[in-house]
């Protein structure tokens, strides 16, 4: 059972009295559990699946079995587990097996450890997995990690050999660079090539997800129009032009952009499409420090707010539907037209 610590195999110590046993056997001591682990579930596909936990926080996913090729999501790591399913039927597959296999398209993403008495030593890393990491671990003990989850993936790592069987998991780690915070992992036990004395624990892993995704995913839920672009310089007006780099999903059904990609890439072309393609007309402006908040009305007579925010490194954009009486201004027929704003066309 994943999480034993004790080993069920080993019976406790006869006790002796004057030179002679007992005719009885001490009873047996209960089977201990490491402390927060949940109990494994049986999925209906005939894999195991469960949630880890440890007083450290650490959360840890996994599933063994046939779960495992539904449940991987990059293909790289699908690769892997085929191609050491299909060498484990003949026993534990040997390392050099593995690299010559199809695994090797996930090689990038690859912590090789020599498994130790109690621990694991990393003998290879792969580019990817050093970019994302951000570090070289290669001479490193996995118990002189710091990072909290690293206890969980050691029960999994043992568990691997202990069952001779795959392992993939998902989980959050404070070892990687700041920019990925969710990860798929896929741990696969190996032999050398003496006769299975030196055991290898490849661990191949790879970003889910990435600050920026986990940002659009929020972005996409707000009721806000969101736009965010990056300063490029000034347009041939002098006014200040931008790349767009993200817009939310509120923002592309209010600005309509259809599905099939049509929309702006830079803020100089936002004042014609609002004007040409939206159908909307500025009819207020107003300027407070570094805020500048612009009012529109479309031919449904519906009125828009939009406000512009320069931060340091962006240029922010939030879009709200209003039910605003306004009186448009004389003359002003286009965004940004009136020199009240740095930004657009």
């Amino acid at each position: 059972m994943l999480g034993t610590t004790v080993d069920e195999s080993s019976a406790p110590a006869t006790p002796m009295r004057s030179g002679r046993k007992y005719l009885m056997t001490a009873p047996r001591q209960p089977v201990t559990r490491a402390p927060g682990f949940r109990r494994p579930i049986v999925t209906a596909r005939g894999g195991e699946s469960g949630v880890t936990y440890r007083s450290t926080q650490a959360h840890v996913q996994y599933w063994m079995g046939d779960d495992i090729a539904v449940e991987i999501g990059a293909g790289c790591l699908l690769a892997a587990h085929s191609a050491w399913g299909t060498l484990a039927k003949s026993g534990l597959p040997r390392l050099c097996d593995v690299l010559a296999s199809d695994a090797r398209q996930a090689d990038p993403d690859m912590l090789l450890y020599l498994k130790l008495d109690d621990d694991y030593l990393v003998v290879a890393q792969g580019a990817d997995r050093m970019r994302h990491v951000g570090r070289d671990l290669r001479g490193r003990t996995m118990s002189g990690f710091t990072q909290s989850v690293g206890v969980v993936l050691k029960e999994l790592y043992d568990t691997c050999f202990a069952r001779q069987t795959a392992i993939y998991a998902r989980f959050v780690t404070d070892l990687a660079s700041d920019d990925s915070i969710y990860w798929e992992g896929l741990f696969l036990p190996l032999k050398g090539e003496d006769g299975g004395s030196t055991r290898f624990l490849a661990s191949y892993a790879t970003p889910i997800d990435h600050k920026t995704d986990v940002l659009q995913m929020v972005l996409d839920r707000s009721p806000t129009g969101t736009i965010v672009a990056v300063p490029v310089g000034t347009t041939s007006g002098g006014r200040l032009d931008g790349r767009i780099i993200l817009i939310n999903a509120r923002a592309k059904k209010i600005l309509k952009f259809d599905e099939n990609g049509s929309r702006v890439n830079y803020i100089r072309d936002l004042a014609p499409w609002l004007r040409n393609v939206a159908g909307w007309t500025r009819v207020d402006v107003t300027v407070e420090g570094g805020l500048t908040r612009i009012q529109y009305r479309d031919r449904a007579n519906r009125t828009y707010s939009v406000t512009i925010e320069s931060l340091k490194r962006f240029i922010l954009f939030g879009i709200v539907e209003d039910d605003g009486d306004i009186t448009a201004s004389s003359g002003e027929d286009g965004p940004y037209s009136s020199g009240a704003s740095t930004i657009g066309s």
